[in-house]
């Protein structure tokens, strides 16, 4: 391949010293390019791809400050800003496991490790050049989503090209995987293996037996594949996945924390991660993963403030299990995640979403009835068409949390009809689902058990008890205006009221009084009001007025 192909080829090179651009510079110029762009940082870079088709990118992985080079190659593909034929290579000083995980997993044309002579670059580039040609129809009609035509390109790649063959026959795996023509794929990546026991065909065959449903096989083959250092971070996944099928969520959390450690910039693997710490009960470890997910996802694809309020959310489950002052130090990092949400997204449709986390952090702090006003601002019915599975699932537990068990209902039902990814975070996502769903089983039926209690003894004048009660449903369902109401209505009933229900009833008239009732029901409240005041002035509700502007 001679000088003159390179002429009209255009390159951009991306580096954040000016030595080393100058260096690469030099070097291309021997190869025989002429159309040479040099950018410094990510941004210049996507600015220059959104204006020019370039034919190779040479890109360093540390960039200093913003966005690094998996970043960048992240973004470029997700916007589709690399023509189909481009060649993208990275370029490091680094030589750290994981770094070279994220670049594998990533699947650039190659990766090159500074210092790096002349000699090194043109084969570099010449060896992706000439793999690129070979399957340059493949790469054209995976550009435009013609996956059936893609896999018949790469038969006609390994019939015609013996050098490339293998390439072209990875990529096809691939896409009977993605098209979940599983048995397809598993009879595909035996016939491969019987050519060259390739570790990429054993990973294949592998997740096609999983999806079958082969699943002693599937582990043992896992198992293996985790020592090659090509599988060993998407055999860990797999892994990982197999073991939440048989229910070892334990184990699944171990094995899919090693995946992590070795590529850490994989955010939806991290998210999973999160899910499984939920799933068995470490709390403290999904927020602490979704506090490095923050930092790790800037300036990423997947940088959202999604990943800031789940942080939040993290925080308030962890609130629960804390002392009053750690509470209310965690509460306040999860207050200040939530109002940089706000300032920044104001306008994004991340309203609902930030005042679902406003009202759990309220209820976290006790204040109930304050915690029921950002729902309110919500509504429920047909709102939660706009919101993220993240932000549904945040919003059944807030509601559970105040004991509205019908509108936490309502968004339980939404999460089934979201959950339809056949991936592994959709699966953990089903799971958490799963428990939600148990505890508002678990939280009916001892609630319709209580409550048919309460009106038995209220029916036949056992008044004492049936207060009792009905303080102990409200316990569960602290802003249910209707039990607020019942707990008033039998208390004005009994000839003298023990101490300890003043105050439920207390509670009780100040949910009703920020209530908006109907006319009848609001007569009712106040006679009830009335009755239990006058015999009881303990029971009194004083609002502080204003201070007087001086």
């Amino acid at each position: 391949m001679d000088a003159s192909f390179f002429r009209c080829k255009q390159v951009l090179v991306v580096e954040d010293s000016a030595p080393v651009r100058a260096s690469v510079k030099a070097m291309l110029q021997t190869i025989g390019f002429e159309a040479i762009h040099l950018s410094r940082d990510a941004n210049d870079s996507i600015s220059r791809c959104q204006n020019i088709p370039f034919d190779f990118i040479l890109c360093d992985f540390n960039l200093g400050e913003g966005k690094d080079g998996y970043q960048l190659f992240e973004i470029l593909k997700q916007q589709a800003l690399m023509p189909p034929l481009c060649c993208f290579i990275i370029i490091s000083a680094e030589n750290q496991r994981q770094l070279v995980h994220g670049v594998i997993e990533l699947q650039p044309d190659d990766y090159i490790l500074k210092p790096f002579t002349f000699p090194i670059l043109n084969e570099r580039i010449i060896r992706a050049v000439k793999q690129k040609i070979a399957l340059r129809k493949v790469h054209l009609n995976l550009f435009e989503h013609n996956f059936s035509g893609a896999i018949k390109e790469c038969d006609s790649v390994a019939k015609n090209k013996a050098e490339f063959a293998f390439q072209a026959l990875r990529i096809k795996g691939e896409l009977l995987l993605k098209a979940g023509q599983y048995q397809q794929a598993e009879q595909f990546y035996k016939q491969v293996l019987t050519q060259k026991t390739l570790p990429w065909a054993r990973l294949g065959a592998a997740i096609a037996a999983f999806y079958l449903e082969r699943w002693d096989d599937t582990e043992l083959q896992l198992a293996d594949l985790t020592q090659f250092e090509i599988t060993k971070v998407e055999a860990l996944d797999w892994l990982s996945h197999l073991m939440v099928k048989y229910g070892r969520y334990d184990s699944a959390q171990q094995t899919l924390y090693q995946a992590v450690l070795l590529s850490p910039q994989n955010i939806k693997r991290q998210r999973t991660l999160s899910n499984l710490n939920v799933i068995i009960g470490d709390k403290e470890a999904a927020a602490r993963i979704n506090g490095k997910l923050v930092a790790t996802a800037r300036y990423s694809v997947d940088d959202s403030p999604e990943n800031y309020l789940n942080h939040a959310r993290s925080l308030i489950d962890v609130a629960y299990s804390k002392n009053p002052l750690e509470r209310t130090i965690i509460l306040q990092n999860a207050s200040q995640l939530v109002d940089s949400v706000a300032k920044q997204s104001a306008d994004n449709g991340w309203f609902k979403a930030v005042n679902v986390v406003r009202s759990r952090i309220l209820a976290a702090k006790g204040l109930l009835i304050e915690a029921r006003q950002p729902l309110l601002d919500n509504g429920v019915a047909d709102k939660a068409e706009k919101m993220t599975i993240d932000s549904c699932m945040d919003a059944a537990k807030a509601y559970f949390e105040l004991g509205d068990i019908h509108s936490s209902q309502f968004y339980i039902d939404k999460l089934a009809s979201y959950l339809i990814n056949d991936d592994y975070l959709t699966e953990t996502q089903k799971i958490m689902l799963k428990m939600e769903k148990i505890r508002h089983e678990e939280l009916k039926a001892t609630i319709k058990q209580i409550s048919g209690e309460a009106g038995d003894a209220y029916e036949n004048g056992f008044f004492i008890q049936a207060v009792s009660l009905f303080c102990e449903t409200f316990e569960l369902m602290p802003t249910n205006t209707i039990l607020a109401m019942n707990i008033l209505q039998t208390a004005s009933k009994c000839g003298s009221l023990p101490a300890k229900y003043f105050r439920y009833c207390k509670q009780a008239i100040k949910l009703l009084k920020a209530s908006v009732l109907e006319k009848p029901i609001q007569d009712k409240f106040k006679h009830y009001v009335t009755l239990l005041c006058e015999q009881y002035p303990q029971l009194v509700v004083r609002t502080r007025r204003p201070k007087a502007n001086s």
